[in-house]
């Protein structure tokens, strides 16, 4: 089946096998923005396209938002915005989507682009080891619970090897550490969104991933992790 270019195929299926439904729900979302300038509207949809974190979307709208009279400034607010549904995973990458783009709206004045701030390490191996835990500290089923400064953290001991990750789901702030646990791959308990325990990456949400850390186990039990 041919689609328009840019166009989803899911609605171009649903125009055709369910042409009624999707005239009134097309209608309703036009009707809920009658009141509404365009630059709020889109600056709107962006903020759902964060919680939701859709690529797509946000390449539809950021545009959309700029040429209607929006600034970057309102745009990065507005991605902002998002953060308490969202969660800091969806807002980092969406900002990457949007540098993605080479909007030159986004550059920064004197900074050429890919450039590293003057402050990040010259070597990203370069990071700082701190000491979680030990070994000892694991409950019965290879689980720990971290708090690092404002970080929290999921640790698991499978078969011996230490796996770190950021211990909140970026959907809705499940607790990892409770998830289900299937080889590798950990279940938030909330939505069940699943997570490759070693690369972060969710399996089932591809655009959605967990921050993961190198870790070091010394001889004498200590749990070191790459910050």
């Amino acid at each position: 089946m041919g689609k328009p270019k840019g166009e989803s195929r899911g609605l171009a299926y649903l125009q055709q096998a369910r042409p009624e439904a999707v005239r009134h729900l097309l209608k309703f979302f036009g009707e809920s923005g009658r009141n509404l300038e365009p630059r709020t509207r889109f600056l709107i949809s962006i903020v759902t396209k964060v919680i939701n974190f859709s690529p797509r979307g946000l390449q539809q709208y950021v545009p959309r938002a700029l040429k209607e009279g929006a600034s970057a400034a309102e745009i990065i607010d507005a991605v902002l915005c998002s953060y308490p549904c969202a969660g800091l995973t969806r807002v980092v990458d969406a900002l990457d989507v949007i540098l993605d783009m080479g909007l030159p709206e986004f550059e920064i004045p004197g900074e050429e682009p890919g450039a590293p701030a003057e402050d990040a390490p010259a070597d990203p191996e370069e990071g700082e080891w701190r000491e979680i835990a030990r070994r000892e500290d694991f409950s019965k089923d290879g689980r720990l619970e971290v708090n690092v400064g404002d970080r929290s953290l999921a640790a698991f001991d499978i078969d011996g090897e230490v796996l770190v990750i950021d211990g909140l789901c970026p959907h809705r702030s499940g607790p990892l550490i409770r998830g289900q646990l299937e080889g590798k791959v950990v279940t938030c308990p909330l939505h069940h969104w699943q997570f490759d325990l070693e690369s972060g990456v969710s399996q089932d949400n591809p655009g959605a991933k967990v921050g993961t850390y190198e870790v070091r186990v010394e001889d004498d039990g200590r749990i070191l992790v790459r910050f």
